[in-house]
């Protein structure tokens, strides 16, 4: 039978980030709630991304672009 976490502790807090304890753990879900953490986080906090680039000349994705190696 699986056990759930006996102890959730908060071991170091500020403004831009927190450390916290979580134990016992199954083998291997330390991994899966590490996952689920990170996702959650990703898809939860504002921020900037490129999302579109327009190159003068380029007309669409597959073009070449001359001076560029692809690697």
């Amino acid at each position: 039978m699986i056990t759930l976490p006996d102890s959730i502790k908060i071991l170091d807090k500020d403004a831009k980030k927190i450390l916290f304890e979580i134990r016992p753990l199954y083998p291997g879900y330390g991994i899966t709630i590490g996952n689920t953490l990170r996702r959650v986080l990703l898809s939860s906090i504002e921020g900037a991304a490129i999302t579109q680039v327009r190159i003068k000349g380029v007309s669409n994705e597959f073009s070449t672009i001359p001076g560029i190696k692809e690697d």
